[in-house]
């Protein structure tokens, strides 16, 4: 059962939360859909993908933005309370710092297990599926994407040549085209005026549609040449066999990298689980940290935050490189960063609340 100090500090700090979280994912959207332009503008991408990979970047950003936001919403909503005062109130009334530590952990739990969601079930598929996106529109565009108009263009390993004099802008439309192929060992020539690509929904086979043209079978003065006329003839293009992309650990579910011996694949699942740890890990750290004195700034205290956290971010890095490496055994894996950052809370939570020190040695025992 919350008591009112529970709901009164859960309410302020995902009110702060709220609004630090929303500028900072707007920013990296932003920034995502920007580069994803960039793409599509040099025809890496097809445009109508654009907005499907701009809203699978937002499970992508989420987990990994959520602890640094919600490690600034602790330290700016605690602080307020210690410049107005309102801790001092507290104090007074008899509740202590280990009181308000344990409202601050119950709100820092949720925000734990939805991280955990995030990176270890929404950000995994939210990659896996962009590769197969891009894969996709890859594979579908990769025949007439490399058809070029005015020169003689080669599919089907040789048994299709085929000429375009112009094509529509997304070379989906053909116009004027001359065509030879080869069926069951005779050669045809075939003209068109137009043509369009289609893909049968059943069989998958995919085809070149000419319409209104002719097709000339056969030797010339042999009595098996053939001149016919048609309004619409379909020749399958035999497109190379579609390989399925592999995938990186990044692009993995998490069930799959469960129990995994590839040092790669160890490495991403711990760097998955050190997320919505580090909620935690952080939630110690803030809270001392938040501490100040009335009208004190607390300016200071989110610019120690900001480097902690830089220091977190790059040990991440380090942690994953000198496990792939074998720097680090790896039954430490990259566990250790914790670890580091536990001390360092706790030498953060002793300078800044020297009572708390107090408070754990009574609890300890006083014959301890």
């Amino acid at each position: 059962m919350l008591t009112i100090i529970d709901r009164y500090i859960l309410r302020e700090v995902f009110k702060t939360f709220m609004a630090i979280f929303i500028v900072i994912l707007l920013v990296v959207l932003v920034q995502g859909y920007i580069r994803i332009l960039k793409q599509a503008a040099i025809g890496a991408i097809d445009s109508q993908l654009v907005m499907s990979l701009v809203g699978l970047r937002l499970p992508e950003v989420v987990g990994p933005i959520t602890p640094p936001t919600f490690f600034l919403a602790i330290l700016y909503s605690l602080g307020r309370m210690y410049r107005d005062s309102e801790i001092t109130a507290l104090s007074a009334s008899g509740v202590s710092t280990l009181r308000i530590f344990r409202s601050y952990i119950v709100a820092a739990v949720p925000v734990a297990l939805i991280v955990a969601v995030l990176t270890l079930v929404a950000e995994p598929w939210a990659k896996k599926t962009k590769v197969e996106l891009v894969a996709a529109q890859q594979q579908q565009a990769v025949e007439l994407s490399t058809s070029v108009a005015g020169r003689f263009n080669e599919f089907s390993r040789g048994d299709v040549v085929f000429y375009i004099e112009d094509m529509s802008d997304d070379k989906t439309r053909l116009q004027n085209i001359f065509v030879q192929n080869r069926q069951n060992g005779k050669l045809g020539l075939i003209t068109a005026t137009e043509g369009y690509r289609y893909t049968d929904q059943e069989s998958g086979a995919k085809y070149i549609v000419l319409t209104e043209g002719r097709r000339y079978e056969g030797m010339p003065g042999q009595r098996d040449y053939v001149v016919g006329e048609f309004q619409q003839y379909a020749i399958r293009i035999d497109e190379a066999e579609e390989k399925q992309a592999k995938l990186s650990p990044k692009q993995m579910p998490t069930s799959a990298l469960i129990g995994a011996t590839d040092i790669h694949m160890r490495s991403e699942f711990e760097y998955r689980i050190m997320l919505p740890v580090a909620v935690l890990v952080f939630t110690l750290i803030s809270i001392p940290l938040s501490k100040s004195l009335p009208r004190q700034g607390i300016y200071g205290s989110i610019s120690i935050a900001v480097l902690l956290y830089a220091l977190f971010f790059n040990l991440q890095a380090i942690s994953g490189a000198w496990m792939i490496a074998g720097i680090t055994p790896a039954w430490l894996g990259r566990w250790w960063v914790h670890v580091v950052m536990l001390l360092i809370a706790s030498l953060v939570m002793l300078y800044k609340s020297p009572e708390i020190g107090r408070q754990l040695k009574r609890l300890v025992g006083p014959g301890q």
